[in-house]
């Protein structure tokens, strides 16, 4: 019997196509995984920066403010990035008696009992005021003329 001369068939099996999906899907998995991770970390990241930034303004405030804070737990909230923070600041002595130590932590107003972030510093002293000289002082001797 004649058969006539078959040219082999070129292309993939259907066991071969379903593999390759199958190893193709394992791999975006990960990537899809590894995407979601970082945008949360990224997110996360935020949201410590901005608890920074609330932590170092209140730490600003206490050293610029012209009386030494009181002993013990000050509490307060403040607005940064467009969303609520809580901080609570907890003033301690040192061994030196001219600084006081602060102790930050900063949290997200809609899970205060989450710390975001927490920061410590210390605070000097504040320096007297010294008043300022007034303009009716009378030049110097040798002086330049005053303008009429």
């Amino acid at each position: 019997m004649y058969r006539p001369h078959r040219k082999p068939q070129e292309g993939f099996t259907l066991l071969e196509v379903l593999i390759a999906l199958a190893v193709v899907a394992i791999g975006m998995l990960a990537v899809i995984g590894t995407a979601a991770t970082s945008t949360r970390r990224a997110g996360e990241l935020r949201d410590e920066t901005f608890a920074h930034w609330v932590a170092m303004n209140e730490l600003t405030t206490l050293r610029l403010a012209p009386a030494w804070p009181h002993l013990g737990t000050l509490k307060g909230n403040s607005d940064m990035a467009g969303q609520k923070w809580d901080w609570q600041a907890n003033i301690s002595k040192t061994s030196d008696p001219a600084l006081l130590r602060a102790d930050i932590a900063v949290s997200s107003a809609l899970a205060p009992q989450a710390v975001i972030n927490s920061l410590t510093g210390f605070i000097g002293r504040p320096l007297p005021v010294a008043p300022v000289p007034s303009a009716s002082v009378p030049p110097q001797a040798g002086g330049g003329t005053t303008p009429p």
